[in-house]
Order: structure tokens, then C-alpha cells, then sequence
């Protein structure tokens, strides 16, 4: 079991970097895998005015984009498909089109695919509608008809919902790079909240995309909160959970579980802070394998460093930890923190992230995929 002594870590809190005595606390850090989980904050899918829209861009997207944007997620509702499809549909359209209707480019005499078949792609989804199972030429310039049939081919997709985004959207628009769409996440999931305002976050939901750090299949080999002291200056108090794949521990790639701003890179760990306030701290990795610079914006199932045995640690792993100090979200602020379980001073405005995790429909330690071996 992969575990960590408490060494003399840096705190991070409200993005300024504070060292404390003895055992301190390193900010929380949340699992993602490369485009490796489902959207996340499952909830009603809500109807939008597509007549009514932000008078500013959202997410670099804005007039006619934020309208095609509403008429997506409207067939995605009139579908009954909640706000998971909703994302998934932006993230798709976004990947193909950037939201532009467009009516022209492979609709043209003789253009053909790798394996011959002609290519005629057009729309938000640049859907071959001469391929007969899309539609029409006028049908899939369309929007609504454009986006329903998406959707309806969403549906066939087996359990599409517990698929990785990227990987759901690509078995239905059969990219040639399954991970194209996977960078649209965060910016698809920004469109739907301010489009659709607090339906979109289905009630007592954060707001935001939250995935897995790591690629399924992984184990969690400590928990949050008390625990044994099984090597000398270990600490009896976690305020984490420790993840590892078991066959290939080290360099295994990390991937930032939030959208947020890289607030502190030193040592061997990574501290991103959520646009909520709240920050998210990965540990254990070398400063060599770390791939983002402090103050660049990250979104979901972005890499931003390999797995590592750096610092007191017993082996390979990601340690993940999450703090709650700062935050402005509601449902984050009432999560219990360590100080309050009766944890230690470093204990102080962590949170368990098997809770946090929990707030937006994902689970932390899937039984199908993810062993607990503490």
C-alpha cells in the first residue's frame, strides 16, 4: 500500500502559498483520466430561449454560436437526455464546427473518405448526409435536426454514460483521433451553466465538470482521515486518498479533474484553484514530469503530470487532496472538514474527496473499475 508520510509541505490557501510547522497539509487533488469519466453533476437536461443569450462570449463563444449552442441542448431535453448529453452535444459540436452551422466545404463532387465512400460533411455535426442515416442536405443544416439525430445516435451507444466524453462522442462521429473532443469539456460545461443558468447544475450541484485523475482501472490504497502509522514519521491523519495502477505505478499520467488556474508548482506538488475557490492539490510526482507552468488555465482530463515516489511516500501514487477554504460554492463550503472529525491543525479545511466527488454524480472509487487495498 502506497503511502505518504506528512513531510514539511507548503499549504496552499486561496492561492497563496503558506509553510507551517511540522506535518502541514498540501492542498486537495482530484483524479481524471484523458477524457477518462463521464460528464460530471448529472442532472436535468433545461430548456433554454435560444432567443435569449448572454450579450458577452462565454467561454470564447458567442451571438450565433451561443444560439446553436441552446437549440442543442433543447433536442437533448426534448429527448429527455439530462445535462450529461447536453455537455456531450456542445463538446461534439464544438470539436466539429466551433458551433458554426456551416454549409459548405466537403459537400462536393468526387471528395471521398480513406475507405472510398463519398464525403459529403456538413452543419454543427458536419454529418455526411449523403450517407442516407443522418438526413437530407437541408436537414442537416438544421440545427434541431442536426443535434437530434446526434443524440438519437447517442443513445445507441451501449452505457454511453459511464463512458469517457471523448470516447462516447467519437463512436458516434467516428473521428480519426478518439480524443479530439476531450478539450471542449470545459468549455462546453461553461456554455451549459451560463445558458441555462442554475437548472443546469441539476439543483444541489456544483457548478463545473469533474472527472478522474487517472485512467480507469486504478486502486485506492488510502483513504481520508485517521489511519495506522505503518512506517516511522507517518501520519496517523490523512487528509487525502492515495491512488495507484498497480501493474505501472510510475509515470502514469495525471490528469486535472477540474477546470481551474495552476496556483502552485514546488516540490512534488501540483495545487490548481478552482474558479470556485476551492483548490486541488496532486502530489508525489517529479517537477520533470509536470507539464503545466503556474498560471495556466487547465480543464478537465487535461495531463498535467505523471505519478512519481517523490517525497515521503512508500512507492508510486497520486496523492489527492481538496481544500475548501476560499470557496464560494455552497455545496462545497458544507462539506465537513478534518478540523471538524477531529483531525490535527494540518488537517484544517480538507475534505474528503470521496464527498466532493460525490457532489458532481462521480464516484471517486467506482466498484467496477477501482480496488480499495487499504
Amino acid at each position: 500500500m502506497a503511502e505518504e508520510k506528512e513531510g514539511m509541505n507548503k499549504l496552499l490557501l486561496l492561492g497563496v502559498p503558506l509553510v507551517a510547522a511540522g506535518s502541514v497539509v498540501i492542498l486537495l487533488v482530484l483524479l481524471l483520466a484523458t477524457g477518462h469519466s463521464a460528464a460530471a453533476c448529472a442532472g436535468d437536461a433545461a430548456t433554454v430561449d435560444p432567443d435569449v443569450i448572454p450579450a458577452t462570449p462565454v467561454a470564447g463563444y458567442s451571438g450565433e454560436q451561443l444560439r446553436n449552442a441552446a437549440l442543442i441542448m433543447n433536442a437533448a431535453n426534448t429527448l429527455s437526455l439530462g445535462r450529461d448529453a447536453q455537455v456531450l452535444g456542445l463538446m461534439a459540436a464544438m470539436g466539429e464546427s466551433g458551433l458554426t452551422n456551416i454549409d459548405y466545404g466537403d459537400d462536393r463532387d468526387g471528395a471521398t473518405n480513406p475507405d472510398g465512400t463519398p464525403t459529403c460533411s456538413l452543419g454543427l455535426f458536419q454529418q455526411q448526409w449523403c450517407l442516407g442515416s443522418w438526413g437530407t442536405r437541408d436537414q442537416v443544416l438544421d440545427p434541431t435536426h442536426a443535434a437530434t439525430t446526434f443524440f438519437q445516435h447517442l443513445a445507441q451507444v451501449p452505457a454511453w454514460e459511464s463512458l469517457e466524453p471523448t470516447i462516447a462522442i467519437h463512436k458516434v462521429q467516428r473521428n480519426a483521433d478518439p480524443y479530439h473532443y476531450e478539450k471542449y469539456a470545459g468549455p462546453a460545461d461553461s456554455v451549459v451553466t451560463a445558458l441555462a443558468g442554475d437548472a443546469a447544475t441539476g439543483g444541489g450541484c456544483t457548478g463545473g465538470n469533474v472527472v478522474l485523475p487517472l485512467a480507469p482501472g486504478f486502486a485506492m490504497t488510502a483513504d481520508y482521515g485517521p489511519r495506522p502509522q505503518p512506517i516511522a514519521g507517518a501520519s496517523t491523519w490523512h487528509p487525502a486518498d492515495d491512488l495507484q495502477h498497480s501493474a505501472t505505478p510510475c509515470k502514469d499520467p495525471i490528469y486535472s479533474i477540474t477546470t481551474g488556474t495552476v496556483a502552485l508548482i514546488d516540490g512534488y506538488q501540483v495545487s490548481i484553484k478552482s474558479p470556485d475557490g476551492y483548490t486541488v492539490t496532486y502530489m508525489h510526482m517529479k517537477l520533470s514530469d509536470v507539464s503545466v507552468q503556474v498560471g495556466d488555465p487547465v480543464t478537465p482530463g487535461e495531463q498535467i503530470a505523471l505519478t512519481g515516489n517523490e517525497g515521503p511516500s512508500t512507492g508510486c501514487h497520486l496523492d489527492i487532496r481538496i481544500n475548501k477554504q476560499g470557496t464560494t460554492n455552497p455545496a462545497v463550503s458544507a462539506l465537513t472538514a478534518g478540523e471538524d472529525l477531529g483531525g490535527p491543525p494540518a488537517s484544517h479545511g480538507f475534505v474528503n474527496p470521496e464527498e466532493f466527488f460525490s457532489l458532481f454524480g462521480v464516484n471517486l472509487c467506482p466498484p467496477d473499475s477501482c480496488q480499495r487495498t487499504y
